[in-house]
């Protein structure tokens, strides 16, 4: 499997297969699974002096207890992004030979359960898609309830190339692009309009964003790589430890940051009303992993 370089939005990293019609009823995780399936790990790093890939890899790597379906890699280099995802472990899914395929300044990642969307492998993430300001990558943690509103609400006239309620968010931020909004007002216009859990990690040629929803549902972190301008969004600060990277503070829900040359920008797109999942500290997290300030152990 070859990465991509600034491909077309039909164009994937991964075989094409028969997709049903998007979040047909039916579609998603088996009915009769006995343990929550709600939980993706993502991951995001703006740091030019390093081999994003591998950072990303590692931190994926240890957020693989969060998703163990697909995994996948996005990374910019200069205007160009570069994709490569596929089902299975992380450790399954990369190597050293692909990892050299995906240069950049920046990246993000994700590993993934099935929450809206079957476990087809073209739906394993990052997504993907064009925008008049370039590729636009973005990673998912969580669960639309509007997603087929939104899908029949979106005027791009892109066909899905998936059955993810992750995808919906990208086109929407993609529609607010072409309509002429720079990419923080276009992704705030574009959560505005998205109901439910979402943490995301995003990329564009020029920097790397993190969100949550309004409630904060799923986790989203920020760190530091030692005295540098380097920064990391993940799911869990197990993923920052791996990468010795610092732990800063929690991405606020209803927050939006911007990372690039210039350092971490916040926008507080929404107002929160803090209601994080208590799976979080019963299922999904790992026990070494810090939730307002204390160890989940």
């Amino acid at each position: 499997m070859s990465s991509l370089r600034h491909p077309h939005p039909a164009a994937d990293s991964i075989e094409h297969v028969s997709l049903p019609h998007p979040f047909a009823a039916g579609d998603g995780v088996d009915p009769d699974e006995d343990k929550p399936q709600e939980a993706c790990g993502v991951f995001g790093i703006y740091s030019p002096e390093d081999a994003v890939a591998k950072l990303t890899y590692f931190g994926l790597f240890a957020l693989q207890h969060r998703g163990q379906e697909a995994a996948g890699i996005a990374t910019f280099d200069g205007k160009i992004l570069h994709l490569h995802k596929n089902s299975g472990l992380v450790n399954q899914v990369f190597d050293e030979e692909i990892l050299g395929t995906l240069p950049g300044r920046l990246a993000i990642g994700h590993t993934r359960y099935s929450t809206t969307g079957s476990s087809h492998q073209a739906n394993a993430q990052p997504v993907m898609v064009e925008t008049n300001r370039g590729p636009f990558a973005l990673a998912h943690n969580g669960n639309l309830v509007n997603a087929y509103e939104l899908r029949q609400e979106l005027k791009t006239g892109v066909d899905p190339q998936t059955t993810t309620d992750s995808e919906m968010i990208a086109l929407a931020i993609a529609e607010a692009v072409d309509q002429g909004q720079g990419w923080i007002a276009a992704t705030t216009a574009a959560l505005k309009r998205c109901q439910g859990a979402f943490s995301l990690t995003m990329a564009t040629s020029t920097g790397v964003m993190g969100a949550r929803d309004p409630n904060g549902i799923r986790p989203l972190v920020l760190g530091q790589l030692p005295d540098t301008k380097r920064y990391v969004l993940a799911s869990e600060t197990c993923a920052l430890d791996i990468i010795g990277a610092r732990f800063i503070r929690n991405v606020e829900p209803g927050e939006l940051v911007w990372i690039d040359d210039a350092g971490v920008t916040s926008v507080q797109w929404s107002e929160p009303s803090r209601k994080l999942c208590v799976f979080e500290m019963i299922y999904f997290s790992r026990p070494d992993s810090v939730v307002d300030g204390e160890t989940l152990y």
